[in-house]
């Protein structure tokens, strides 16, 4: 199964979050504020191929955001709420990626860094 329909049917388990997966100019010109909180898959654009006892594994380097509607010229304060609940997602993610099976086990450690106006769209999250 491709990584980008494993990684959906992770995501449709979850409550209230919709799932998008494209490159991020495609993303940008794409995003419908009815779809919001979204998990956006980008399209990997490296990774490596490892060759071990005769078997091939690809390795995407992927990238996920869990992105929602951020006001026009807000304020840290408010805008805060949005990364905490963006973190709420991404934390159920990683949980059930790790119970699913679909992928090894995910690293103690996940570095995250917050995405404020990344796209024409004003959306916040991580």
């Amino acid at each position: 199964m491709r990584i980008d329909l494993k990684i959906k049917s992770i995501v449709e388990q979850m409550y209230s979050i919709s799932y998008k997966f494209n490159d991020w100019t495609r993303a940008n010109v794409n995003f419908d504020f009815k779809q919001l909180p979204v998990c956006l898959y980008i399209l990997p654009v490296s990774g490596q191929i490892n060759f071990k006892n005769g078997n091939v594994r690809d390795n995407p380097n992927a990238l996920i955001a869990f992105l929602d509607k951020a006001e026009f010229d807000f304020e840290g304060v408010e805008n805060e709420v949005t990364v905490e609940r963006m973190k709420y997602y991404a934390v159920e993610f990683i949980s059930r990626v790790n119970q699913s099976g679909l992928f090894k086990q995910l690293p103690e450690n996940i570095p995250y860094s917050v995405v404020y106006d990344k796209l024409d769209v004003n959306l916040t999250g991580i």
